[in-house]
């Protein structure tokens, strides 16, 4: 609850930030916390949530503004504890939008949406402001019981608009205001060329997923003529040779982990599903990969057993990306086809060392 601070002049409004604070400290920290582990549960991604009281300069700044307004008092002011939830795409903020909804009550005549009120002409800073406090079921909670009554903001933007904000911010005295029509053209262009790079991010995001889905579908139905690309060989190893493959995080197989494996397929001369396809069933079927490959490690073990010599002097020769050791588990793996002789001396010729866990 806030302390009384009977205000009779500027100073007054100095002390009532002073002896109030705090509580909005701990109120922005354990609403950031209890979002962020919500985000997570229910999979929706974001890049960052942060969190702050708001400042005394900021705050006695407020009040100097509202001062025409009779009514204003520091206890009128609703984003004393501020946090951000910072998304991807364009998609995941309504996402975000809905879940705030259901977790606090929101007071709906003091939150906002920025881009609802820049209406179809105009361009400029978009965001959605929700002003809220815990609720009546979380205020019964013990870590919510101090925060009764007592109002924030959450503030929902993707990262370019977040940026764009941040720039704003900083740069206000020199981006804010009239400008000279020149400028103010270029501000208007800039800032319509970012909501469109926003827009089109989470359009090619959605396309992605769609032909990820339809990839999934194919593969299921053995159709495999596309080309070689990161999520297409994510779906085929993921549906038909996950029992190989050891993810760190198996709810993230992230095709962007596969780059360099990809990188090696085309330098050993395989360009497509059903050529990766046609090789991986036939030496899954012959020989004891183990299950605890990284998607790239199974890869390479892959093109080792199609021809070790191969690998070594055109592919991995010509890499950048160099390995200077190889697990003798491994080794094992490969004396299925090779001897151990020749499997130590091409490793000798490029380096290679062999270890032992």
């Amino acid at each position: 609850m806030n302390s009384k601070v009977e205000i009779k002049n500027k100073e007054d409004h100095g002390l009532w930030y002073d002896n109030n604070i705090d509580p909005y400290k701990g109120l922005a920290e354990i609403i950031a916390v209890t979002l962020k582990n919500s985000l997570i549960s229910q999979k929706i991604s974001f890049v960052d949530v942060p969190y702050r009281p708001k400042t005394k300069k900021s705050f006695l700044k407020k009040i100097e503004d509202k001062l025409t307004e009779k009514d204003y008092s520091p206890e009128s002011m609703t984003d004393l504890a501020g946090i951000r939830v910072i998304t991807l795409i364009e998609s995941d903020v309504q996402k975000v939008c809905d879940l705030v909804s259901k977790m606090f009550n929101v007071h709906q005549a003091d939150s906002v949406n920025k881009s609802e009120k820049l209406g179809e002409e105009k361009v400029g800073y978009r965001s959605v402001h929700f002003v809220c406090d815990v609720g009546e079921d979380r205020e019964k909670l013990p870590e919510f019981s101090a925060y009764k009554g007592l109002c924030f903001e959450i503030q929902v933007r993707t990262a370019l608009e977040h940026a764009w904000a941040e720039i704003e911010h900083d740069r206000g005295y020199k981006l804010g205001g009239k400008l000279p029509s020149h400028l103010n053209r270029r501000f208007k262009l800039l800032s319509g060329l970012l909501e469109s790079a926003d827009l089109e991010f989470n359009r090619l995001t959605v396309e992605i997923e769609e032909y990820a889905k339809k990839l999934n579908e194919q593969i299921k139905k053995n159709n495999l003529d596309y080309e070689l690309t990161n999520v297409g060989l994510l779906v085929l190893l993921s549906d038909k040779f996950g029992k190989y493959i050891k993810y760190k995080n198996k709810n993230n197989k992230n095709p962007y982990s596969i780059d360099l494996g990809i990188t090696e397929l085309y330098k050993f001369g395989i360009n497509n599903l059903k050529e990766f396809d046609k090789v991986a069933s036939a030496y899954t079927s012959q020989y004891d990969f183990g299950e605890e490959n990284s998607a790239v490690g199974f890869i390479r073990l892959l093109l080792m057993f199609v021809d070790i010599n191969k690998y070594f002097d055109e592919v991995y020769a010509a890499s950048d990306k160099k390995w200077s050791v190889i697990l003798n588990d491994n080794i094992q793996i490969l004396e299925q086809k090779y001897s151990r002789e020749e499997i130590e001396t091409i490793l000798k010729r490029h380096s290679i060392k062999i270890i032992h866990l």
